[in-house]
């Protein structure tokens, strides 16, 4: 380990390289440059996270406009190169306090030098080096506003120690996973085991998981006799991220026990369908099939709605006014978002139907959207898998407008 606190003055040309992003210059190892992003990097760098970082910037600029009364205070837990910090720091002006943490020593060095570079440093910001959960408890008394979680992996270990810490009305809580084949059940027993829920590995599996983290956060929440509100739940790039806001009503928490479900899908037909979580209803066998041995499910799990429509809004809006180089592309997912958060649970690839139904081409999904439309029925797009629609129609009357227009 190098003995400088300042990596940057140890050699500059030999160590470090410099990078853009938004507005902010910043400095990561030149060994941590085009490799696979893992644990044995100097300091954890992923370049493919521009969009979770452009968009977690926009949710504390839409969260701060709509939800916060006061100066934000914020808490980084895994910054690694401080990236997404230093971003929030120099796009959002209504900041009292934000503690930028890592674990690891050389990338508490590095978000210093990030720091500096950037000419970012005042008393409102906090440089730590302590395990995630040390730091939230400590924070506990400060109540911090805003609490970012972003692993390597699940970020089951942290969730009880930020809603210990957080503002208890109107928080931010922000988390990713990037534990991706536990959530999406090709390691189902290790999903059972971290989040306490059964996954299924289907065509809709990415919502599937997307839903079962929105679940966990919100159990643990209710522990700590808090409840959430989902404000946006997306995936992109191997990842899933979930921006929450806190309430503490005992009333209101009660009742959002009615977003806890399980989903039935057949395995035979594709036929899916969501259950009460108490109590858990029976299905002697598939209404859609008939076939009696063909069931499988998933949950617990979130199943109400996933996404706030004003809060989504307000992001298109802050989107607008930063114009990043992702413009476009938050625009087609948040959009997308506003679409699906009125439809039921699950999507539909139409790619994988056209398959089964052994059709000789596959319809434009706009057309099979209109199509469905026309026959006063709802159908809208997604952002979990480009190539699926989500729909109020029954598999069976799907399979039949699509055979229809192919």
């Amino acid at each position: 380990m190098r003995n400088s606190n300042n990596l940057f003055d140890q050699n500059p040309d030999k160590l470090m390289m410099k990078k853009t992003e938004g507005n902010v210059q910043f400095y990561i190892y030149k060994d941590d440059e085009n490799v696979i992003p893992s644990k044995a990097m100097n300091v954890f760098y992923n370049d493919k996270m521009v969009l979770n970082r452009d968009i977690s910037s926009l949710a504390v600029l839409a969260y701060d406009k709509l939800f916060n009364k006061d100066k934000l205070r914020i808490v980084d837990c895994m910054s690694a190169s401080g990236i997404g910090a230093l971003r929030i720091l120099k796009e959002c002006d209504n900041i009292e306090k934000i503690v930028i943490n890592d674990i690891n020593p050389l990338a508490v060095a590095l978000i210093k030098d990030n720091l500096k570079l950037n000419e970012l440093e005042s008393q409102k910001i906090i440089v730590t080096q302590k395990d995630a959960n040390q730091l939230l408890l400590e924070l506990a008394s400060d109540n911090p506003n805003v609490i970012n979680i972003d692993p390597f992996g699940t970020p089951n270990l942290y969730i009880d120690a930020a809603f210990k810490a957080i503002q208890k009305k109107c928080g931010l809580i922000c988390v990713t996973a990037t534990d991706t084949a536990v959530l999406f059940g090709i390691r189902p027993h290790v999903c059972i085991r971290k989040y306490m829920s059964k996954p299924l590995h289907v065509e809709y599996t990415k919502e599937i998981g997307a839903r079962i983290l929105l679940y966990f956060i919100s159990r643990v929440a209710n522990i700590n006799k808090l409840g959430i509100i989902p404000l946006l739940t997306f995936y992109s790039n191997h990842f899933v991220r979930i921006f929450a806001l806190t309430f503490k009503s005992k009333e209101k928490i009660t009742n959002s026990f009615s977003n806890y479900g399980y989903i039935i899908h057949c395995r035979e037909c594709g036929f899916r369908t969501r259950q009460s979580i108490s109590p858990i209803e029976t299905i002697d066998k598939c209404p859609s099939c008939e076939n009696k041995n063909s069931f499988s499910y998933a949950g617990p799990l979130w199943v109400g709605t996933i996404h706030d429509s004003t809060f989504l809004r307000q992001i298109i809006t802050e989107n607008d006014v930063k114009n990043y180089k992702c413009k476009k592309k938050i625009d087609k997912l948040i959009n997308f978002a506003i679409q699906e958060n009125t439809m039921p649970l699950s999507y539909y690839n139409l790619h994988k139907l056209c398959r089964v139904l052994k059709c000789s081409s596959v319809p434009k999904i706009e057309q099979v959207i209109q199509t469905i439309k026309e026959f006063e029925h709802e159908a809208t797009r997604t952002h979990f898998d480009p190539l699926s629609i989500k729909t109020d129609l029954n598999i069976e009357n799907l399979k039949k407008i699509i055979l229809k227009i192919t």
